[in-house]
């Protein structure tokens, strides 16, 4: 942890976790005040929350720290959880996370800080910030196969200027190895959380299944380019662009090409190509949109996981409400719905939704 700030009353998101705990262990080191704080969020499995907050009580009181609480379960539905349904709905793909952080997350961290008189915001996530040409710029942790820089593209400055990354410039591993030097044991074998946070497991079909009405997942055909009838599908919802398993037709290499959410019909091919060399967005975010007036370079990541490499490509802002991107070689499989996020070499200097 390499912070050169004065000590500070600092509030911390909390989960329980491993990364959440040692952040605020590293700052109570380190000659901060630090006050926890856990957000209370709609999930499937109502005692999902009820766990989570009485195992950061437990924590707290084992830091001798404040604990607080804030309850933002119908914000959080109606924002996140009703937007997941309704993307899929219409045949493109969410990306949760990258919804609750802008709307839900940082804002009421951020609004809690200021009520406790908490000068600084810190999370457990593996990202840095810099701050460049008077911009704060989140960049990407020096554990590259942990970075979760991909999903904090879209924070404002406000937010940035109060966010803290401690364990930016650490490994997880190393992270781990404290924690047990610690006497954090059991808390450094926790597993991982993955996926979806209120899906509790489940898949997303699953979950969709259960929160929609039946009538919302309406069956329709499966038709190729030509729109030939192939077969019959169960909802649009439940296929993903490039999707091979589970269409239930008898031939193989078919591959889900399109999803047509106005004549609810999936269309398969064999042939089709899935790249794309340029696409307009409409929903973007740049830290400094004067710097794409004329075309920018940058590399685009296009899926929130290190193992896929980042694009090179150019971005030009073509008006307030549109954002051209060509990439240098085509990408692909990109879908409808997903966050792409630009980047000058480390630093994340933007990003939009497909």
């Amino acid at each position: 942890m390499d912070m050169n700030i004065k000590p500070s009353k600092i509030l911390v998101g909390m989960s329980g976790g491993l990364d959440s705990t040692m952040t605020a262990l590293l700052l109570q080191e380190s000659g901060h005040t630090v006050v926890g704080l856990t957000l209370k969020t709609w999930h499937r499995q109502p005692d999902t929350m009820e766990k989570e907050i009485r195992k950061v009580d437990a924590i707290t009181r084992q830091l001798g720290i404040e604990h607080h609480v804030v309850d933002v379960q119908i914000p959080f539905h109606q924002s996140v959880v009703n937007y997941f349904c309704r993307e899929y709905l219409v045949g493109r793909t969410p990306n949760p996370c990258n919804r609750c952080n802008p709307i839900i997350k940082w804002p009421t961290l951020l609004q809690k800080a200021q009520e406790l008189n908490c000068s600084y915001i810190a999370t457990g996530h593996y990202v840095q910030k810099e701050f460049v040409n008077n911009k704060w710029y989140i960049k990407r942790g020096m554990d590259l196969s942990k970075d979760q820089s991909y999903f904090l593209w879209n924070l404002d400055q406000p937010v940035l200027e109060k966010a803290l990354f401690p364990l930016g410039d650490m490994t997880k591993s190393g992270v781990r190895q404290l924690a047990i030097s610690k006497g954090l044991q059991a808390i450094a074998q926790q597993n991982e959380s993955m996926g979806v946070c209120f899906l509790d497991g489940t898949n997303y079909r699953e979950f969709l299944a259960e929160q929609l009405d039946h009538t919302a997942l309406r069956p329709g055909d499966i038709v190729d380019e030509k729109g030939n009838v192939l077969g019959k599908h169960n909802g649009i919802a439940h296929y993903t662009i490039g999707q091979k398993k589970g269409l239930g037709l008898n031939d193989t290499g078919w591959f889900v090409a399109a999803l047509k959410a106005d004549t609810n019909q999936v269309v398969v091919s064999k042939t089709a190509s899935l790249k794309t060399e340029s696409l307009n967005l409409k929903d973007y975010y740049l830290v400094d949109p004067m710097g794409a007036n004329n075309s920018q370079s940058v590399s685009v990541r296009i899926r929130g996981i290190d193992t896929v490499p980042m694009i090179p490509g150019t971005i030009q802002r073509i008006s307030e409400d549109k954002l051209k991107v060509v990439f240098e070689k085509p990408a692909w499989g990109i879908t409808p719905g997903q966050s792409i996020v630009f980047y000058d070499n480390d630093l994340v200097i933007g990003g939009g939704i497909v």
